[in-house]
């Protein structure tokens, strides 16, 4: 399925490889408790989506501008927006720690064979993610993902966040190659594949609910390398 022409293939993490151990909703619930709030599970979905989508937006006028102050600000006003009756300062540092920890994620099932198997056809593989610095050390801890720790590209670190251009420069960067020879493969229209087809890279849309019409996607991350 990968082109011939493709010589790098890079993944975003949070929702390709990489997914949360629980719900974030009970997760952030969980948090919530020990500092007074005991919010509905749905509840905490609406207000999460509604506090996020602020922060694209502020993002967006920004020219997708981050950095390390950036992204732990940025979750900070979360927590306080989804929580506005607990202590929020509390809140945020217990969850941002969690997250930062290995235990709270799980490697997608498929990762490891289907990086094997794209670096023993001699591809760059690597990762590109909107993550912050912790991410450096979720790769550093599975071994699954230690493969691509040398091709790591986070939007903290780049000083832009996907979509922007400037982040998939870097992306191409740390690949070696030009734009047109990488393959972009990850779960948000906007971010990964719009974001990455501007820059002048292919792009696959990882959708294992059949979510999305049209374009390239696949359901499986091992059908990039099926016939």
């Amino acid at each position: 399925m990968i082109d011939p022409t493709i010589q790098a293939v890079f993944f975003d993490a949070v929702g390709t490889l990489l997914f949360p151990r629980s719900p974030v909703s009970q997760t952030y619930a969980k948090a919530a408790a020990k500092f007074g709030a005991i919010p509905s599970d749905e509840l905490i979905r609406h207000a999460f989506r509604e506090a996020f989508a602020r922060q694209e937006k502020q993002d967006f006028r920004d020219g997708w501008k981050t950095d390390e102050a950036r992204e732990r600000g940025r979750w900070r006003t979360i927590v306080g927006e989804v929580f506005p009756e607990t202590n929020a300062d509390a809140c945020f540092a217990e969850l941002w720690e969690w997250f930062g920890q290995p235990a709270a994620w799980m490697v997608q099932a498929e990762a490891g064979d289907l990086i094997r198997e794209l670096r023993s056809r001699n591809l760059v593989v690597g990762m590109a993610s909107n993550f912050d610095s912790r991410l450096f050390g979720l790769v550093e801890a599975f071994p699954e993902l230690t493969p691509l720790k040398d091709h790591c590209v986070i939007s903290s670190d780049v000083g832009r966040r996907k979509p922007g251009k400037e982040f998939f420069a870097a992306v191409a960067k740390s690949a070696g190659v030009p734009a047109e020879c990488i393959l972009f493969v990850g779960d948000d229209l906007r971010n990964d594949i719009h974001g990455a087809t501007a820059a002048g890279m292919q792009a696959i849309l990882f959708d294992p609910d059949d979510r999305a019409d049209g374009g390239p996607r696949i359901r499986k991350l091992a059908d990039l390398v099926t016939v």
